[in-house]
């Protein structure tokens, strides 16, 4: 499940439901991840009217730290790059 924003400084979420992830994307293009995270708090953070705050009120410390994923957003962010300027 993804949600993009597009302003703030939260960018994306990204949540995979089997692992319990949450992949979260800052404006600065960080990207953090937590694992153990329940999927009411991805819908919460994807609904919330201050998603920085719901981020750092519940998530930020609230969870473990893992390693990011890759997903399919990133390349396709990269495609669309190559696809603008070209490849060199």
């Amino acid at each position: 499940m993804l949600k993009e924003f597009k302003s703030g400084y939260i960018r994306l979420v990204e949540y995979d439901v089997t692992e319990k992830q949450l992949d979260v994307r800052f404006e600065n293009s960080t990207t953090l991840a937590y694992k153990g995270v329940p999927a009411w708090i991805f819908e919460k953070i994807c609904n919330d009217p201050s998603p920085k705050s719901f981020w750092e009120d519940n998530i930020r410390d609230e969870y473990s730290h893992t390693t990011p994923k890759k997903k399919a957003s990133d390349t396709s962010s990269l495609n669309s790059l190559k696809n603008l300027f070209g490849e060199n």
